[in-house]
């Protein structure tokens, strides 16, 4: 089986990653906005012109309707919505949740979506308000299950389509838990996480964050999630942090039907409008008032345009973020508008934060900004006040953010990186010495403090920042300007090998891959015998034989919590040095 599913970058909980369909390589996170063929609002043209690169249309609606059925059937899904991008299908599951029932069987609707050529389709689940009662969600998981096991005997004849596996549940963990260690052990392409209803539309998003993190928790973290019905810019870029890779919906179209006009920090009522705020085509073209002299299919038309071009906008300034490692900045921009944003932002902060300190980076390139109260909960917070208090210290300041933090960690992430308010950058020049022995210690373990006491730094002659250390007649590593980071050379990983407690900071290769990443070949999942439980991703590694003698150094790209439940083939370490030649 080929590797669909790879992670490329990460901050927060989000992964840059890229997913590979029968249509092309999608990079996630990405928005699906949803198209009605029988309500073309903005035609799927219209929206790869404004930048949609993947939609999502009910399969049902299609079946249903037999002008639409033959031409999918005999043209395909992309010849029949003039769209050459990726697809995504509905198997119908909002209409039960709609109406009650729907006239196709689970089997029929999944062959019907394979046949039209879907790259992404989903099984018959049962969606579920907040406010269902026991009962009805009992009822709802059992047929969700049921169809998902049928999905599961058929699998061999829908190969090709990416399949999406949703568990139901409600707000009873109980039930949720069930259906997702169902879901789970059927081994889906892509995890799928319901949005419940009722409490969406009252923008209750603590019980949609807690649902999805519990959902999160309990499936496998080696494939996309996609957050059913997530469709407002200003929401993105908070659950991308939570872990969603893709979401969907039509609220660009149904806001637009209502002369509501999106911003990435709430929505405008295009009546009471004097300019628009925004500069794509729409808003540069037009003035509110003239939006509104239009009839109400024209006015509508546009509206929707200009909700997708921004919900396009918001969706790549999150994988931007990633890129940049600055989303939970974005997060607290964009909560910073919305009171129960800003306090689901805080509820998982302070409910969740072992699960999410699993996915944050070790470091990044990027400096962390203080918001507000909140700020002190995030997860790389946490993990630094946790790690600070075994260091040994000779000299500490007092920070706002972290409290006492050795003179020796002052260019070193997070602590030469954050930004609060009406507090100063240390004064304080470490010495050589306090600076290595310090980092040694933060970055690996307080084992290596011995070790940084007979440093000496060579310092750039530009910049005077610190840069190579030497220890003895060695050279132990460089530091990294962009994080104040040691990235060990061989020999400085082989003294630090000696000094430190096993398993710390190590990666255990198998016997019969020890000579192939000894010159030099990515560490994949399959290749690993044992970890550090502690390694995050962006970790610096010592990657080691089954006998602890070094083969390579190098980053780890996935969390040691989650990497076993990736496919074989997935990178987990990013080989940088290693001890033997590469062959030709």
């Amino acid at each position: 089986m080929s590797l669909m599913f790879r992670v490329r970058r990460s901050d927060a909980s989000a992964r840059l990653s890229e997913l590979k369909t029968k249509s092309g390589v999608l990079t996630l996170p990405e928005f699906f906005p949803v198209y009605n063929p029988n309500k073309p609002i903005v035609t799927p043209k219209e929206m790869k012109n404004i930048g949609v690169r993947a939609l999502i249309t009910n399969s049902y609606i299609i079946y249903k309707t037999p002008r639409f059925r033959e031409r999918a059937l005999e043209e395909g899904i992309h010849s029949l919505l003039e769209f050459d991008g990726i697809i995504m299908t509905d198997s119908g599951a909002y209409q039960i949740y709609r109406y009650g029932d729907i006239e196709v069987s689970n089997e029929e609707i999944l062959r019907f979506q394979h046949s039209i050529g879907s790259d992404i389709g989903s099984i018959l689940d049962v969606p579920m308000s907040s406010e269902i009662s026991r009962a009805k969600a009992e009822e709802g998981v059992k047929i969700t299950i049921s169809n998902a096991e049928e999905w599961s005997a058929l699998r061999e004849e829908l190969k090709g389509t990416l399949w999406v596996g949703t568990p139901q549940g409600s707000i009873y963990d109980d039930l949720v838990e069930y259906s997702a260690l169902k879901i789970r052990a059927l081994d889906f392409d892509y995890n799928g996480v319901g949005s419940l209803k009722v409490a969406l539309e009252k923008y209750d998003f603590s019980v949609q964050a807690r649902y999805f993190l519990k959902v999160r928790s309990l499936l496998k973290a080696g494939k996309p999630f996609h957050f059913w019905g997530i469709g407002h810019p200003s929401t993105f870029a908070f659950f991308a942090a939570l872990g969603a890779d893709s979401f969907d919906s039509a609220a660009y179209a149904l806001y637009a039907e209502q002369g509501r006009y999106m911003t990435p920090h709430g929505t405008l009522n295009i009546d009471e409008m004097e300019e628009f705020p925004c500069s794509c085509p729409i808003c540069s073209n037009y003035t509110p008032e003239e939006v509104r002299s239009l009839s109400d299919r024209e006015k509508t038309s546009l509206i929707a345009k200009h909700n997708l071009y921004v919900s396009v906008a918001e969706i790549r300034k999150v994988r931007e973020a990633i890129r940049g490692e600055w989303l939970w900045e974005l997060v607290q921009e964009r909560a910073r508008f919305h009171s129960k944003l800003l306090r689901a932002f805080e509820y998982v902060l302070k409910n969740f934060s072992d699960l999410l300190e699993r996915r944050e980076p070790f470091s990044k390139s990027s400096g962390l900004q203080f918001s507000g109260p909140e700020t002190f909960f995030r997860p790389e917070i946490l993990r630094a006040r946790t790690r600070l208090r075994n260091i040994m210290r000779q000299k500490a300041v007092k920070r706002a953010l972290f409290g006492l933090v050795p003179v020796g960690l002052k260019y070193t992430y997070p602590f030469g990186q954050s930004h609060y308010p009406y507090e100063d950058d240390i004064a304080e020049e470490p010495s050589d010495e306090e600076l290595v022995s310090a980092i040694l210690s933060y970055q690996f373990d307080p084992s290596l403090y011995e070790i940084g006491l007979k440093a000496r730094i060579r310092r750039s002659k530009r910049t005077g920042m610190p840069r190579e250390v030497i220890v003895g007649d060695i050279t132990l590593g460089h530091i990294r300007p962009s994080d104040g980071m040691l990235i060990p050379s061989l020999e400085g990983a082989s003294l630090i090998l000696k000094n430190l407690p096993f398993p710390k900071s190590r990666v255990v290769v198998k016997e019969r891959f020890k000579e192939i990443v000894a010159r030099g070949t990515t560490v994949f999942v399959k290749f690993v015998k044992l970890v550090d439980p502690d390694i995050r991703p962006k970790s610096e590694v010592l990657v080691v034989d089954e006998e602890d003698t070094l083969l390579a150094t190098g980053r780890s790209i996935l969390s040691a919590q989650e990497y076993l439940e990736f496919h074989e083939d997935h990178p987990f370490v990013l080989i940088r040095r290693h001890v033997k030649p590469r062959l030709d």
